[in-house]
């Protein structure tokens, strides 16, 4: 029975020494480089957390985007399977060479319990030049690097081409607007291209608005037309019988005023253009 207890007792102890031996071991740390560090520059501490399954609490982990002591800003923390990486920038340099160490840290795992994270040295440079013992007597600025050059040869090129393109599709427009589509309009939708220049240039009087919508009456008959024919226009073109009453008011009015004896006032800009957008549109659905 003694035998018994002894063995337990034995078994106890060495299970807890292994635990506390484990509790003991200390994490291994490693830098992406460890000198020639300036101003600016960035610098990796990578931590092994060894072959356990032991995750590490993130809400253990120190504060990111916060300074550390004298020299080092912790950006952020890389929590990975078996490794942690802590990505530091230098923000401060001292006048001369030195070495100084990265932040030690207490990190709790899933096991709730907590693990150190060691310290390493680094060594940072002065972002200046100097000489001198105290270091203050000539100091001089390092002289800036020179700036890569980037080639705008091709940049160039492609503002010329597209200021081409734009140039000859301007010119396309243009010969379009005033050359084949003037040619190929219908005779209404001239009349009213040209009241709207016209008007736009603020050349446009009464008469030659009547004498364009004339033009363009002449135009779809194929004929001069006058009053007494306005019967025989509707009959071969019905699509303007809805605008009968219009149609005869404007030629009696064209009527008593370019060809009475007493000249009355004719048709004015408005009622012109008023007509001429209403035969447009009946026009465009013949």
């Amino acid at each position: 029975m003694k035998n018994y207890y002894l063995i337990l007792m034995v078994l106890v102890n060495m299970l807890f020494i292994t635990s506390a031996m484990a509790e003991e071991q200390p994490l291994t740390i490693s830098v992406d480089r460890t000198w020639g560090l300036f101003l600016g520059d960035e610098v990796n501490v990578n931590v092994d957390l060894g072959t356990t399954d032991i995750q590490v609490d993130k809400s253990s982990l120190p504060q990111e985007n916060k300074r550390y002591g004298t020299w080092l800003y912790l950006k952020t923390i890389d929590v990975e399977a078996r490794q942690l990486v802590f990505h530091y920038q230098v923000v401060n340099v001292p006048l001369k060479n030195t070495t100084i160490a990265t932040p030690k840290f207490d990190v709790k795992g899933s096991d709730e319990k907590w693990m150190t994270i060691p310290e390493t040295a680094l060594t940072i440079g002065p972002a200046l030049a100097v000489s001198g013992d105290d270091g203050l007597a000539d100091i001089k600025a390092r002289p800036d690097m020179k700036p890569m050059l980037i080639t705008t040869t091709e940049t160039m090129q492609q503002l010329k081409l597209f200021a081409g393109i734009a140039l000859l599709c301007g010119l396309i427009l243009a010969f379009w607007h005033f050359g084949w589509k003037t040619k190929h309009r219908q005779p209404f939708a001239q009349a009213v291209h040209n009241l709207s220049r016209l008007k736009w240039q603020r050349s446009l009087t009464n008469d030659d608005a009547s004498r364009i919508l004339h033009t363009a009456f002449n135009h779809t008959a194929g004929t001069v037309v006058v009053y007494g024919e306005i019967d025989k226009l509707l009959m071969q073109f019905p699509w303007l019988s809805p605008l009968e009453k219009d149609i005869k008011l404007f030629y009696t009015q064209s009527e008593q005023h370019f060809f009475a004896r007493k000249a009355e006032q004719g048709a004015d800009i408005e009622s012109v253009r008023k007509l001429a957008k209403a035969c447009r549109s009946k026009e465009m659905l013949a």
